[in-house]
């Protein structure tokens, strides 16, 4: 605050450093303020034939949290391959899954291993 002469406040400088005050800290609050980190918890599992893999998350901080399941899947020839599920909501708990093979005893195409690739957004 500006004192002038004698003691008293210049009126409109009072104003403008309070007002300039108020930005400042609201510029503050907007450049600082981010959501906080997903607190989802996620479950992965195979189908009982083992060919399809399946990822659920509960929880998610907005609307916009979604999931998808990551699928490893071994070939006959014993190689891996990679399979990416849809993307699904977290915050609905819906199931996100892959299909390595319809039919695994036929092709003997398999699940090998699975992870959770989750976006939360910043």
């Amino acid at each position: 605050m500006t004192i002038i002469k004698g003691g008293t406040l210049n009126f409109r400088k009072v104003i403008s450093v309070v007002a300039g005050m108020g930005i400042t800290a609201g510029t503050a609050l907007v450049l600082t303020a981010t959501p906080a980190a997903a607190s989802s918890t996620c479950t992965t599992w195979k189908s009982h034939d083992g060919g399809t893999a399946y990822g659920k998350c509960t929880g998610g901080d907005t609307r916009f949290s979604v999931h998808r399941v990551w699928a490893i899947c071994m070939g006959p020839d014993g190689k891996p391959f990679n399979l990416e599920g849809n993307w699904v909501n977290t915050r609905k708990g819906q199931t996100s899954k892959a299909v390595c093979s319809p039919n695994p005893a036929r092709t003997s195409i398999y699940v090998h291993s699975m992870k959770i690739e989750t976006d939360e957004p910043v």
